[in-house]
């Protein structure tokens, strides 16, 4: 189960699907590394933030008027409150596509709320 909405009140902005889930795309480390003169590196490690995650969102069921609200969402707010199995984020809806039935969209993860 997934929930999509504004950030702030919208009743345009608003979208629950039972059948939705979010799969996470990727994650990663905050570092660096530098080629030295003498051949190494330097690597610096800035550690890990949720904000690193990135997840893919599936919405099958009414796909077409969840691709309606995803889209709206998109226009017109600058980020997003996505609540899933995996937490609630504030997210940045970054891309979003309907294809078979299905409407997909890439989340970028702000933070965690």
């Amino acid at each position: 189960m997934i929930s999509l909405s504004a950030p702030t009140y919208d009743t345009a902005g608003s979208l629950v699907s039972s059948t939705g889930y979010a799969t996470l795309q990727s994650a990663g480390r905050r570092s660096s590394r530098v080629a030295t003169l003498d051949g190494g590196a330097v690597l610096v490690d800035g550690g890990w933030s949720d904000a690193d995650r990135t997840y893919l969102i599936t919405v099958s069921v009414d796909a077409r008027s969840a691709h309606e609200t995803i889209l709206w969402l998109m226009q017109y707010h600058a980020t997003a409150i996505l609540s899933c199995d995996q937490g609630c984020f504030s997210v940045l809806l970054s891309g979003l596509a309907f294809r078979n039935g299905k409407t997909t969209v890439t989340v970028d993860v702000l933070e965690v709320l």
